[in-house]
């Protein structure tokens, strides 16, 4: 019975960890309908636990509002968050828009920054974006990611992860993690993801033009296990182990 229930509690926490969904488990859409959530000016919001703010970032340290909010769609291959800057024409509150200017993109010359923070005790699993295409620069869409666990990192001296449409295998939104976790995500110093348009060399100059723009769509979440949960997974691993070769035994000696 002990090894049954360790053999059940690893497959538990490695189910909840595996990506694949064919859609994200916290889908921000789910907040509502874009005409109802755009018919306000929103610079936060919250969906199963996990914060999304948008920003405009100015360099160093710095984020500002910048009179700007978050911009939601929801419409074929265009799911979740973009940000709609001071200036911008994002259309009317009741319709999808006005094209790339209320997803989060680099073309007017802003930093538009969207900040996601995860539950208290948990990790992230799965991150997902949406309306990344083949078109603009070099007809090959891209975004950077960074993480931390400051709030506040500075963008600017932070290494990040560049991915493209290029990634998502011809698709025009799809999960980014396994890419993400190749190239160095690393989860353990990751409270909060950032997500921003374009690429960029180590000095915070974009190297693919301005004409770059996606929405951030979703995530997935797993429980961070407690220690004593570790300690249950060696012992079971140890017992199936143990069982295993005593299996073998027989067979080993009727050879002989």
């Amino acid at each position: 019975m002990f090894i049954k229930q360790n053999i059940v509690a690893i497959m538990v926490l490695l189910g909840t960890a595996a990506p694949g969904f064919s859609a994200p488990a916290i889908d921000f859409t789910s907040l509502g309908s874009y005409s109802t959530f755009n018919a306000g000016q929103h610079d936060t919001a919250t969906v199963d636990g996990v914060q999304i703010d948008g920003f405009v970032y100015t360099g160093g340290t710095s984020f500002v509002q910048d009179r700007g909010y978050l911009w939601l769609r929801n419409n074929t291959d265009d799911h979740g968050f973009g940000y709609c800057s001071a200036g911008e024409s994002c259309g009317a509150a009741n319709t999808t828009g006005n094209g790339d200017a209320n997803e989060l993109s680099n073309e007017s010359r802003k930093t538009e920054i969207i900040r996601l923070t995860r539950p208290s005790g948990e990790s992230w699993s799965n991150i997902w974006v949406s309306s990344l295409d083949s078109g603009g620069t070099n007809n090959n869409e891209t975004g950077t990611f960074y993480w931390s666990n400051s709030a506040t990192p500075n963008l600017s001296t932070m290494t990040g992860i560049t991915f493209s449409h290029g990634q998502l295998a011809g698709a025009d939104e799809a999960s980014i993690y396994a890419y993400l976790m190749a190239h160095g995500f690393n989860d353990v110093n990751a409270n909060y993801l950032f997500f921003r348009a374009g690429s960029y060399d180590t000095f915070g100059h974009a190297l693919n033009g301005t004409n770059n723009d996606y929405l951030v769509w979703g995530v997935n979440v797993a429980a961070v296990p407690e220690p004593e949960i570790y300690v249950m997974m060696g012992i079971g691993l140890a017992l199936m182990i143990l069982v295993a070769r005593r299996k073998r035994e027989p067979q080993d000696c009727a050879a002989i």
